[in-house]
């Protein structure tokens, strides 16, 4: 049997059309592969960046919530006191709630429900502190601490 020009003309271009095809689905794998892995590594840093937010969150809400607590318990205290100190002390506590106060609210756009629940309680717990609501104060704020670190994994 011997083979034309037309047909080895035609076989060959059977193979370029097969090799063409081939790349193009081999090439369209690799594209669905890529944009696969670019919205798993997109998921990822959205989640590492949200965790990052929160640590920094969580943690000046607990600072400013405590120093909210100390200026409050140290105004409770100053009411033998001159009326200059007692003006201080108030000035001060009015600064710490209200900076506390825009932690919360900060906190309330990321935090779980559970977590701005228990950190609204101890924001007002916080405002009417006295030292006799240390220890009471002290457990609002571990337990706050341990949901915390849950939200962010660290159980």
């Amino acid at each position: 049997m011997q083979v034309t020009s037309h047909e080895l003309a035609a076989a060959a271009s059977v193979v370029a059309v097969l090799a063409i095809v081939g790349g193009y689905l081999g090439v369209r794998s690799a594209n669905r592969t890529a944009v696969t892995i670019a919205r798993e590594e997109r998921v990822a840093r959205r989640s590492s960046d949200l965790d990052a937010l929160k640590r920094v969150v969580y943690s000046e809400f607990l600072v400013t919530l405590s120093k909210l607590a100390d200026d409050q318990m140290a105004f409770d205290a100053t009411t033998r006191c001159p009326q200059e100190e007692y003006s201080k002390m108030w000035q001060r506590s009015v600064d710490s709630a209200q900076a506390a106060n825009d932690r919360l609210a900060q906190l309330g756009l990321i935090a779980p429900p559970s977590i701005r629940s228990m950190a609204e309680s101890a924001f007002m717990h916080a405002l009417e502190a006295t030292k006799d609501d240390i220890s009471d104060m002290a457990t609002d704020a571990e337990d706050l601490m341990a949901a915390m670190r849950a939200d962010l994994g660290h159980g």
